[in-house]
């Protein structure tokens, strides 16, 4: 699921909000400019995420951030190592943005509803494992 710091300004996005930002283009919500934090490429979490919210595969991905870089456009989200790396800069970061599997939810950490749609109710578009 996507998640801010507790604390936050950011309690909901859009599904194309989300698609922008984690492809390279600034949103600013609620007056905070968000820093979205990627796992590193391959991961499921990733893979899952990608899938979902860019609509893209790995491979579509890869090809999607070297076209940019050849352009001299924006570079892609941070990539941290771990869900317990995610976390943690998520937490102490109130502009930070993420997506973290269920079970890595701390309590420093909210989950954000995309399109209104919070965690728990059906329809809720990301399933990270």
């Amino acid at each position: 699921m996507v998640v801010v710091a507790k604390g936050s300004k950011v309690t909901t996005v859009s599904r194309s909000e989300l698609k922008r930002l984690f492809s390279g283009d600034t949103l600013v919500v609620n007056g905070d400019r968000l820093a979205p934090f990627n796992y590193p490429a391959g991961t499921p979490e990733r893979i899952a995420f990608d899938r979902v919210i860019l609509g893209m595969s790995p491979e579509e991905v890869g090809r999607f951030w070297v076209d940019r870089k050849i352009r001299g456009e924006s570079q892609a989200p941070r990539s941290l190592p771990s869900a317990l790396h995610v976390t943690k800069i998520v937490a102490k970061f109130p502009s930070a943005i993420s997506y973290v599997p269920a079970d890595q939810i701390t309590a420093d950490l909210v989950p954000v509803a995309i399109d209104g749609v919070l965690p728990s109710m059906a329809g809720y578009p990301i399933k990270v494992k």
